[in-house]
């Protein structure tokens, strides 16, 4: 059995069609999606009186002079993993000042890119032999898109469920995570956390036949590497680098190691890619490149059989 998985897209229109194609290009039985699917910021196209269009994007100021060229910017803004919004220079000068309103503009943006995912994946993926789809939630992402994920037709909502993958393997989800020094829509307490692992884990039937996609890695695992900030929250260098610390969750570590689950899916640390065995559960993070649009993930390969991981191979497009 052949699972392909991959997580924090982040937006990135690029990176989620590049995962609707993956489970066909690489012969796998199902694609998972872990979470963090949702971008970071507005990009605002201002629209001029004498009909041009100035856009900051990536810290390059650019005047547009034709639909055509807008429209090539929208979609490079897309495929990195913002929202372009057209608008007034008077909408634009109200939105910088009213953070309600910018909110809800980014919430309903948000909202939209993932119902056009969704509409996606059911044209993609619908037909005969359809390729199984699994989409989660992560901490960066708001509540508001789990109805969405909820209602697709060819896509199966993971947040809080064991769900069952071919050949019986059981894939239990938790996209939580431990407390960020920026305060995400889905970041609890560790006390909280190890509550939710848990109202999970006890779902599951076997453990040693089954997958634990919690978003966040466990602690000190080499796979939950993140930098080390300073007051300002500027990441701290050294002269060998960006300083980096252990930053996973403790609840997750205890979790994995009381259950031994066959694999852990993780992502939330983009630089940390790789595995590590905790006992006999080997724990996976593909990372992430989604403001380049180049897909990390995962080939996992298991003995449905023996019930042994084979392999695990990671893959950049």
């Amino acid at each position: 059995m052949r699972i392909f998985y991959a997580s924090d897209v982040h937006a990135s229109n690029r990176c989620f069609k590049k995962f609707l194609n993956a489970g066909k290009f690489y012969g796998s039985d199902a694609i998972v999606l872990g979470g963090d699917i949702t971008g970071k910021a507005i990009v605002p196209f201002v629209e001029q009186s004498g009909g041009e269009v100035h856009v900051t994007f990536l810290g390059k100021r650019q005047t547009l002079t034709t639909e055509e060229e807008v429209r090539s910017v929208e979609q490079r803004v897309g495929d990195t993993g913002y929202y372009p919004h057209r608008c007034s220079a008077d909408e634009a000068q109200e939105l910088s000042a009213d953070s309600a309103r910018l909110h809800a503009l980014f919430i309903a943006k948000i909202v939209e890119r993932v119902e056009q995912w969704m509409a996606l994946a059911e044209e993609r993926l619908s037909g005969d032999g359809a390729m199984p789809c699994f989409v989660n939630a992560g901490n960066d992402d708001p509540p508001e898109i789990d109805a969405v994920i909820e209602s697709a037709a060819r896509v199966e909502f993971l947040e809080g469920r064991v769900v069952e993958l071919p050949h019986g393997l059981e894939l239990a989800s938790c996209g939580y995570a431990n407390m960020t020094p920026w305060q995400c829509p889905r970041d609890v307490e560790e006390d909280v956390l190890a509550g939710r692992l848990e109202a999970v884990a006890a779902q599951v039937r076997d453990p040693a036949w089954a997958i634990f996609n919690f978003h966040c890695p466990p602690y000190d695992s080499q796979i939950d590497q993140g930098p080390v900030l300073g007051d300002d929250m500027r990441m701290r260098s050294t002269a060998g680098g960006v300083e980096m610390q252990a930053v996973g969750s403790t609840a997750c570590r205890a979790v994995i190691e009381r259950y031994q689950p066959l694999v852990g899916f993780h992502g939330h640390l983009h630089e940390s890619r790789g595995t590590f065995k905790l006992g006999r559960t080997v724990c996976i993070n593909p990372g992430s490149e989604y403001s380049e649009g180049v897909l990390r993930g995962a080939i996992v390969d298991i003995n449905e059989k023996k019930r042994k991981l084979k392999s695990t191979q990671f893959i950049s497009g």
